[in-house]
């Protein structure tokens, strides 16, 4: 059974609702919020009240806030990107170390496995690690 869609005066509020709450809390009010707010898919809400989105919610919403020309950055934004990069180049800087010791740690594995010589390691006590033949 199919849930009767609402009314234009319920949508109409419904977007009221959605305008109010989003500028509220300082966002930008989006359709979705909408669609939410009356329990309606996106396809049908989209279908049956495109409309109402073009002439009573896209008007109301406010334009995106332009960003600022690149010669206007203040003070703590330039100390801010100046700190990023700085830690962009030490991030560097230890990734690259990183490569090299997985770069060594791979030749060694290929070393061992082509039968390189192998020798038993001492214990903190002294005594080597068994070997196989004496294992069994």
């Amino acid at each position: 059974m199919k849930r009767p869609l609402p009314d234009t005066e319920t949508v109409k509020a419904a977007i009221d609702t959605a305008l109010e709450q989003a500028l509220a809390a300082g966002r930008r009010p989006t359709v979705t919020a909408v669609e939410r707010h009356l329990g309606i898919p996106h396809a049908t809400f989209h279908h049956h009240y495109r409309d109402l989105v073009e002439e009573h919610f896209l008007p109301r919403v406010p334009a995106p806030a332009q960003p600022t020309p690149a010669g206007s950055v203040s003070g703590r934004t330039q100390e801010n990107l100046g700190r990023l990069r700085r830690e962009n180049t030490d991030l560097r800087r230890t990734l690259a170390l990183y490569e090299e010791a997985i770069r060594q740690l791979t030749l060694g594995n290929h070393a061992l496995r082509r039968g390189a010589a192998i020798f038993p390691l001492s214990t903190p006590f002294g005594s080597a690690l068994p070997r196989r033949s004496e294992q069994t």
